[in-house]
């Protein structure tokens, strides 16, 4: 899908990175920390549909009260607001650690990529701000996207690029179930 999906708005340079690789390859809403996140859905997007992708780290926005959860893999968790046409994707436990998890699923040496498989190392490198560029990344998305929970988040966030304000939840639920 080569389109600009300004309302895909993920919170760091290497979320950014992963989803336009997976899906928007035109860009997306590149937003720095979670709380900015929540923040540009809650007030530019107000009443315009809206996916934020945020790491499910110990800070979370209050914003995130205002959403139910409807789905969850062991990485992925798909909040849904309850009166917006806003979702939340939160990354578990965090996406060096999501990244680092599925490499290790595909048995990706990382050294491949000139990237660190030592999770302080890596998180260093992800929190470069030319991390969202890099193509070192880029291709190792590109050898991940089968692995089950990168194909996941890829599913996910094309059906809701395409759905927006049509997403249909029990739909949405199944693409968990697959």
């Amino acid at each position: 899908m080569n389109q600009r999906a300004d309302f895909v708005i993920p919170e760091c340079y290497v979320d950014t990175n992963l989803v336009e690789t997976l899906v928007c390859t035109g860009g997306c809403n590149h937003q720095k920390g979670c709380n900015q996140v929540a923040k540009v859905m809650r007030e530019k997007f107000a009443d315009r549909f809206a996916v934020g992708m945020i790491d499910a780290d110990k800070r979370r926005p209050g914003y995130l009260n205002e959403f139910l959860e409807i789905a969850s893999s062991k990485h992925l968790k798909l909040l849904r607001h309850t009166d917006r046409p806003h979702f939340i994707i939160l990354v578990k436990p965090a996406i060096d650690g999501f990244i680092l998890s599925c490499a290790e699923v595909a048995r990706i040496n990382m050294t491949d990529y000139g990237l660190s498989s030592v999770l302080k190392e890596f998180t260093a490198q992800t929190k470069n701000v030319m991390s969202n560029k890099d193509a070192r990344f880029k291709r190792l998305f590109k050898s991940m996207k089968d692995v089950e929970e990168v194909r996941l988040l890829g599913t996910v966030l094309t059906y809701l690029v395409n759905k927006t304000y049509a997403v249909d939840t029990d739909e949405i639920i199944s693409l968990f179930k697959q």
